[in-house]
């Protein structure tokens, strides 16, 4: 039996990995931040959950650390069979051009003045010293904006919604023509579960595929609420690049649903099969 350890198992994905991990019979290691024992311990398959989100242009050495400087120690110090780093499609944002599919062997761009990429940053850095530092036991699972396992005082832009819609009214400070590629939670814990078995290698889209408006997010919550929608004036259009999936799929025969009907209509998957190896 394969023994796993989440780092980062407070946080939404962490904690929503140890209880579908332990709902199939895993065995399943959740330390607390700084548990010495994982120094000590051979830790097994480790799902690196560890990172900061919405918060990190106010805690930018605090974003390093946990994105890179703990990583490199995991890599140098620790006794693990494989490890699966969690990053993000957010790196794709300096891609350029509105349609071209973002690809994970795709050349991308950082602008170290810009206080928004400190976060692509130390996630690409984190990447590469899974790809070049971890002696081919580690890959990388960029996640995209996942939603249904998020705590209510997220502020992440669909539980803000939510919040907003309880309230009455949602008031949409991008336009609704901006949009991004959303995946629901119980069609990322599998793929993770599975990465972490192996052998995957080296980066993978966890995505939906699917671009999904702001529009249509509003649309579906207001419905569900009967919340009122405004628009902020001027509004500025926030489009990401849609995400090719084609990895996920081909190795894995993946079929995330759309986001907003997977969100509304929420279907729990059996932990039991996804989980085989490859």
């Amino acid at each position: 039996m394969t023994r796993f350890t989440i780092l980062g198992a407070s946080g939404t994905i962490g904690r929503r990995l140890v209880a579908w991990l332990r709902t199939a019979g895993e065995e399943v290691s959740a330390p607390a931040r700084g548990d010495e024992a994982i120094w000590r311990e051979d830790l097994g398959s480790v799902l690196y959950c560890i990172g900061v989100t919405a918060d990190f242009r106010s805690r930018p050495l605090e974003t390093v650390e946990a994105h890179v400087s703990l990583l490199r120690r995991l890599l140098a110090e620790a006794r693990f069979d494989r490890m699966v780093y969690l990053s993000s499609t957010r790196v794709y944002g300096g891609a350029g051009g509105d349609d071209r599919p973002a690809r994970e062997d795709m050349a991308l761009g950082v602008n170290p003045h810009s206080g928004s990429d400190l976060y692509n940053l130390s996630k690409l850095m984190g990447e590469s010293l899974c790809l070049h530092g971890s002696r081919g036991r580690a890959c990388i699972a960029r996640l995209s904006n996942v939603v249904g396992g998020e705590d209510g005082d997220s502020e992440n832009f669909i539980p803000s919604l939510l919040r907003e819609a309880r309230q009455g009214r949602i008031h949409l400070r991008s336009a609704l023509d901006s949009a991004k590629d959303y995946i629901h939670i119980d069609d990322v814990v599998p793929l993770l579960a599975r990465m972490a078995r192996g052998p995957a290698t080296g980066i993978y889209n966890l995505a939906s595929g699917i671009r999904t408006s702001h529009a249509e997010w509003v649309e579906a919550i207001a419905a569900a609420t009967g919340a009122t929608v405004t628009v902020e004036p001027g509004a500025p259009r926030i489009l990401f690049p849609p995400v090719d999936i084609g990895r996920i799929r081909t190795e894995f025969g993946a079929d995330p649903r759309p986001a907003v009907s997977a969100l509304f209509t929420p279907a729990a998957r059996a932990p039991g099969p996804a989980i085989a190896s490859a």
